[in-house]
Order: C-alpha cells, then sequence, then structure tokens
C-alpha cells in the first residue's frame, strides 16, 4: 500500500474512528469476485501458471459493505470492509515491487521488527 506523509497517530485507537461509542482497534479487508475480474482479464490475455510460482494481481475494488466485529475477550471492535472486485490485471514483479516491500516493511514494524541497516561490510558473523 502507497504511503503519503503524514503525522501517524499515536496508537490504534487515534488511526481509527470509534463506533457506536465504543474504540476501533483493528481493520481487515475480505475480498469478493476477485475470481470473476480475474477470469475475465484471462480471457482477453489467456495465461498459464504453475504450481509453486508467484502471481502478482492488481485489483480495483468497491467498497460494497462495512461490519464491526467484537475482538473476542474485549470491549473493542474491529472494522470489517468487503470489497466488491472490479477491473483484474496480472502484473510484472518490478511494477510492484517497492511498494510491496514498503509494506513488508510497515507490517515488521507493527510487529516490533527491526531490521539491520547492514551495509555488506560486516565481520562474517551476521
Amino acid at each position: 500500500m502507497a504511503r503519503t506523509p503524514k503525522s501517524e497517530p499515536k496508537n490504534a485507537v487515534e488511526a481509527l474512528s470509534s463506533f457506536e461509542g465504543r474504540d476501533v482497534v483493528q481493520s481487515s479487508i475480505k475480498v469478493t469476485n476477485a475470481g470473476d475480474g480475474l477470469s475475465d482479464a484471462m480471457a482477453v490475455d489467456p495465461a498459464e501458471y504453475h504450481l509453486g510460482g508467484t502471481v502478482y494481481v492488481v485489483l480495483q475494488c468497491e467498497v460494497s459493505k462495512v461490519d464491526y466485529h467484537p475482538i473476542s475477550g474485549t470491549e473493542v471492535l474491529r472494522r470489517v470492509h468487503t470489497l466488491r472486485a472490479g477491473t483484474a490485471t496480472v502484473v510484472s514483479a518490478a511494477l510492484v515491487a517497492d511498494v510491496l516491500e514498503q509494506q513488508r516493511l510497515a507490517i515488521e514494524k507493527a510487529k516490533g521488527i527491526q531490521r539491520l541497516d547492514l551495509d555488506g561490510k560486516g565481520d562474517g558473523d551476521e
């Protein structure tokens, strides 16, 4: 997901709007119709994929539903977005490599994982 410069919220509660007086601290996505959009694309440009291969897909989606689910054992909620896929296409790894790496780093940071910035000139114990 491309990041735009903005001040980051201090915590998850500040990142999402409350719902009916309850804090919303997580969000998730459910995608429907993705197979239909990709099948339409493959009808125009057929391809053959192999087991274990990696395919990069771009989906244009419409937010078709928003639900709130309680998080077990808490008084807070998860916001669940249902996205209905429309146009879809397979793209090259090079086209999406940078944004996927940015997302990997953001996920690691959120989990408390910090990568070491090694310049390749280590002493052999890296």
